[in-house]
């Protein structure tokens, strides 16, 4: 299918033939034996190992972060109820504020639309009131 003779095509075995390839040149390459490495999954081994520079200490303001919460002693049951509550009642003083600003905005609305509906009846009623007297 195409411009050129179709007889004059080659096979790919017969170019892998003619082509040497470049790998075939070169030396095989020696490679050392393979190693193992022993890895100790001990604490009393981790505790020993010093801090690398990719494994650096936190900032002084995390590390005294962390020491107050390993300080301090777990909430209680009651305790975290109470911080529920407490979270609960400030979500629904929210809200009620959301909706008071709400209100508020749609009244301030409507009284604009009323107005407006005001001033253009008013020259509609006074050419009404003009025509029947």
């Amino acid at each position: 299918m195409g411009c050129s003779n179709s007889k004059s095509t080659t096979t790919i075995d017969e170019t892998a033939k003619t082509r040497p390839n470049k790998m075939d040149a070169l030396p095989k390459q020696e490679y050392p034996p393979s190693e193992a490495f022993t890895i100790p999954l001990d604490d009393a081994a981790n505790a020993t190992i010093q801090l690398n520079d990719t494994l650096r200490k936190p900032p002084k303001r995390l590390q005294q972060l962390m020491q107050q919460a390993a300080d301090t002693e777990p909430l209680t049951l009651d305790e975290i109820d109470d911080k529920q509550q407490r979270a609960e009642a400030r979500r629904q003083e929210l809200m009620q504020q959301k909706l008071e600003a709400i209100q508020k905005n749609t009244q301030m609305l409507t009284r604009e639309h009323t107005f407006e509906e005001e001033q253009t009846r008013n020259p509609e009623q006074e050419h009404q009131d003009s025509t029947d007297n």
